[in-house]
């Protein structure tokens, strides 16, 4: 991602070596995946959430359910009123029932260990599928050992979120194996 296109703030925060991927513009906030973390800005706030640390993420979505119910409701009394009241509550239970057919809410929540409640992402459906995607792809990568440092690798843990992945339905019964055998 151009240098240009990310803020001081967000520039100032990043280690050495560390660079953006990808920049997100989610309701509320704008979040920034870089190859070791997200950092998410809510007006002068900056969150940062390391890969290593999301334990779970999950898509969720709802739909306005009580506006179609309401309508309806409306449009049933607007049959049993006087003729001028009828039409208006007709047209106001209809446009209710399509405004709850058409909105929905849509956000991601990833758990991330350290933080007491999940970290709530919302925007677009194409918006969060990238975000899912960076997250998913980053949580299986091995982390990368420095030149003057060395890291050790949790076998186990890293098993134990291979399997997590596997039931998630993001990795393939065959690639959980592959990683596994990588792994031992």
């Amino acid at each position: 991602m151009a240098k240009q296109a990310i803020p001081n703030n967000i520039l100032n925060r990043l280690t050495e070596n560390e660079t953006v991927e990808k920049s997100f513009h989610l309701k509320g906030c704008k979040v920034y995946a870089t190859d070791k973390r997200l950092l998410r800005t809510e007006g002068r706030t900056i969150r940062d959430f390391d890969y290593a640390h999301i334990s779970s993420i999950a898509y969720s979505s709802k739909r306005y359910w009580w506006l179609i119910v309401v309508g309806i409701v409306l449009m049933i009394i607007g049959v049993f009123v006087g003729s001028e009241a009828r039409i208006a509550l007709i047209i106001i239970g209809l446009i209710l029932i399509i405004a709850g057919a058409i909105a929905k809410s849509e956000w991601v929540e990833a758990n991330v260990v350290g933080v007491p409640n999940p970290v709530k992402f919302e925007g677009s459906r194409q918006e969060l599928d990238s975000l899912l995607q960076v997250i998913r792809q980053r949580r299986i990568v091995k982390p990368v050992v420095g030149e003057t440092e060395t890291k050790v690798v949790d076998i186990a843990e890293t098993i134990r979120k291979l399997a997590e992945l596997r039931d998630e339905g993001i990795l393939t019964q065959e690639e959980f194996e592959q990683k596994k055998k990588k792994l031992l």
